[in-house]
Parts: C-alpha cells; sequence; structure tokens
C-alpha cells in the first residue's frame, strides 16, 4: 500500500515537472533490491471528535489500528479541552468540560473523559499526541456563540465559534496546560508520559 502511494506520488511529481519544461521522467523499483529498514513514520493517526474514542466501536477500531505497527502508534484527537458534556459528540465536535469556572472565576479541573480518552489509548500499547486544545469556554475571549453545528454543505467558515479564539488570561491558559501535564504525570507515571508528543493547538489560521 505505502509503494503504491509512493508511485503515485512520484507520478504526479513527474506529471508536473513534464507540464513545466516538457521533458519525461521515467522511474523503476526494483522490489528484490533491498536498500535498508523502513522507520514506521505511518504510525501516526488523527481524528475530529474525541468523544467516539472510548465508546465500543472507537475502541474496536483503534485497537485494529494499533495492530498494524510493530512500534507504538501515535493518536492525536481535536477539541481535547473543549467545554461540553462529552457524549454529546456530533460531526467535527467533540468535548471534555475539563476546565470551567465557579462564580468568583476560580478554575475547575475535571479530567474525566481526557482520562477515558488517554486510557483507551494506553490500553492499547497506544500514545497520545496531546493536542492543546481548543478554548474553554471560560477562557475564550468570545464565548458566544460558542459551539458550531457544521454539517456538509455548509459555509466552513461557520465552525470558527467561540471554541477558536485565543484565551482572556495567559496565566489561566497556562495553569490549566501545567494542570494537564501533572495529572497526567500522576495518572500514568513520568516514564510513559515523557513518551508522548504534545501539541501547541491546531494551524495556526484557527
Amino acid at each position: 500500500m505505502l509503494l503504491v502511494l509512493f508511485v503515485l506520488c512520484c507520478t504526479f511529481n513527474m506529471e508536473f515537472v513534464r507540464a513545466q519544461d516538457g521533458n519525461t521522467v521515467s522511474i523503476e523499483v526494483d522490489l528484490a533490491k533491498e536498500k535498508g529498514s523502513m522507520k514506521p513514520v505511518w504510525a501516526w493517526w488523527g481524528y475530529d471528535e474525541p468523544n467516539y474514542t472510548y465508546m465500543k466501536d472507537g475502541k474496536k477500531l483503534l485497537t485494529e489500528i494499533s495492530n498494524l505497527s510493530k512500534g507504538p502508534v501515535y493518536v492525536r484527537a481535536h477539541s481535547l479541552l473543549v467545554t461540553d458534556e462529552g457524549p454529546r459528540a456530533a460531526l467535527k465536535w467533540g468535548s471534555s468540560n475539563a476546565y470551567t469556572e465557579d462564580k468568583k472565576g476560580n478554575p475547575i479541573y475535571d479530567w474525566t473523559i481526557i482520562d477515558k480518552i488517554f486510557d483507551t489509548y494506553i490500553e492499547r500499547g497506544m500514545k497520545p499526541m496531546a493536542q492543546i486544545g481548543f478554548m474553554p469556554k471560560a477562557l475564550s475571549t468570545k464565548p458566544e456563540p460558542y459551539r458550531h453545528h457544521w454539517k456538509p454543505g455548509a459555509e466552513y467558515n461557520d465552525i470558527y465559534t467561540g471554541w477558536s479564539y485565543p484565551p482572556k488570561s495567559y496565566k489561566k491558559w497556562a495553569e490549566l496546560v501545567y494542570q494537564w501535564v501533572l495529572h497526567s504525570v500522576e495518572r500514568y507515571g513520568k516514564e510513559e508520559v515523557e513518551r508522548w508528543y504534545w501539541e501547541l493547538w491546531n494551524e495556526p489560521n484557527i
């Protein structure tokens, strides 16, 4: 499969070159000739809706994905810090309710849903690529409207509601990230967490 993709990519590239200067390029692949080991760089997966992770079909699919690779498989899901009741998943939407505030503006941390997501990975020998995002409602500089209700065919820019805005307090945002990492170390151990990757947000345009 990967070889086919490689050849297709080369073919597309050749077509581009030929269109630019009129030259013709040919590539021959000798499958009997060994050049060396191949690093499994394809063992990275991602998706939009984090709450499907710990559901029946989500667990089944992740088990199958984990079994595809001899090495650790890394998984990234969007919306890990989004405010909402997690089970209300939808297309390109998910949430954990990890961060809310009391009436005085004091942080309330709840790692229940994120733990369910990461437990699902760890139980299958997978590693999280923990995406630090998106913005909790209580921290968003534009909290309303917060949740989008995008569907295929709708204007895609409608998706950028309150979850996509910067924090109104970078101090509280930094503390949220610190508390998340601290909790992860306490739950899974320092050695385990040091093998994860942490992604700072996603895509600079949002």
